[in-house]
């Protein structure tokens, strides 16, 4: 039996997601698999929490900066100095790791882990079959290292991209984002609007803002929602921010067309049900949204790599970009009205959409490893 060692990241429920669909398929291929946070067993605990905290206080205090942080590192090459070691981070640990466990693959659903195993590579310190899967829809240097045998991209505009930047042709696959192998079943919108209490007539409407629920403006997208002129229904799914879905349930309790939800596990069964998704440009949430060929209005995404994404599904004609309140009231009342301009989005999603992803992936993994 083969073994594959996925490394992921906590930054972002994004990564963990990724590494849980790339899981299951090579589980379903026949792997032994471990999943490992690079941060956590190889670095540092402690880092990790530290590094964690101050991620997510960038994102909700200063979003700017991270964006600049993120523009900055763009324009680094992955072996300069001011890296300040960041692209072996981690390294020596990893050494000891896969000396001692021996995978016959790694594959990297972040980075810095990419950066180590290159480093390794470079010193003649392991062989390991390794790869990469880029979860946003954007060419960032930051992911591209020497010595990586393959690199698995969302759509065939990252793959130029990383063409462009030097990467060997033959080296880079258009897989898809890995996601949930539920998302590649057939969603029977009609069943699904019974089952959420929805009216199969009106349009429904899903508002999202990532897996903890404290970006993306949920409350304030439902507020412009309140005072549209068309007729339609809301589900809000606000993750894990309980706080946040209890003040929208009180908000809205004489309203009935809205559903305010909390956690949800089964996101395919209430993504399936609805007409049009307003969220933040969280990589798999688009994704996920391509695959069941669901159109996308993004607000208030986070600068950097979600501002990336935007503008790649923006270009791709699959996805309607507002910046602000008045915008946003003006695209979901023309998006409301016209079920035209909705299958349009439809439309350019089904192009894109690849829901066998994470398969895709775990066959090449699985090919690299019985190469080695």
């Amino acid at each position: 039996m083969p073994s594959v060692l996925i490394l992921s990241a906590p930054y972002g429920s994004g990564h963990d997601r990724a590494a849980a669909a790339l899981a299951q398929a090579l589980s379903a291929e026949g792997a032994e698999v471990e999943i490992a946070d690079h941060f956590e067993r190889f670095v540092s605990p402690a880092f990790a929490r530290a590094s964690h905290a101050l991620f997510r206080a960038l994102l909700r205090h200063a979003p700017r900066l991270w964006g600049l942080a993120y523009a900055i590192s763009a324009r680094l090459p992955t072996d300069s100095p001011g890296m300040l070691g960041m692209n072996r981070l981690g390294a020596r640990a990893l050494a000891r790791y896969l000396e001692a466990r021996r995978p016959d693959a790694v594959v990297h659903v972040h980075p810095t882990p990419a950066g180590a195993t290159s480093w390794l590579r470079g010193r003649g310190a392991t062989g390991v079959p390794h790869a990469v899967v880029l979860t946003d829809f954007v060419a960032h240097t930051q992911w591209i290292y020497p010595r990586v045998d393959r690199y698995f991209v969302p759509v065939d505009e990252v793959r130029d991209g990383l063409v462009a930047r030097g990467v060997a042709p033959d080296r880079v696959v258009t897989s898809g984002v890995p996601i949930d192998s539920a998302f590649a079943l057939p969603a029977d919108r009609a069943t699904l609007r019974r089952e959420l209490g929805l009216d199969p007539e009106v349009p429904v409407v899903l508002v999202m803002g990532g897996g903890h629920g404290w970006l993306g403006g949920i409350a304030g997208v439902c507020a412009v929602l309140a005072r549209l002129p068309v007729p339609f229904q809301v589900v809000a799914v606000c993750g894990a921010d309980g706080r946040s879905a209890e003040l929208l349930r009180a908000r809205f309790a004489g309203d009935a067309r809205f559903r305010i939800l909390g956690w949800v596990r089964e996101m395919h069964r209430v993504m399936g049900a609805v007409d049009l998704i307003v969220t933040k440009a969280g990589a798999l949430t688009c994704a996920e949204a391509l695959a069941l060929e669901r159109p996308l209005v993004f607000y208030r995404s986070l600068p950097g790599q979600e501002r990336a994404n935007e503008l790649c599904l923006e270009r791709a004609g699959a996805a309607v970009c507002v910046s602000d309140a008045p915008s946003l009231v003006a695209g979901l009342t023309a998006l409301l009205r016209e079920p035209a301009r909705r299958a349009e989005l439809a439309a350019a999603a089904r192009r894109l959409r690849r829901p066998d992803a994470a398969r895709t992936v775990a066959k090449e993994m699985l090919a690299l490893a019985g190469s080695r």
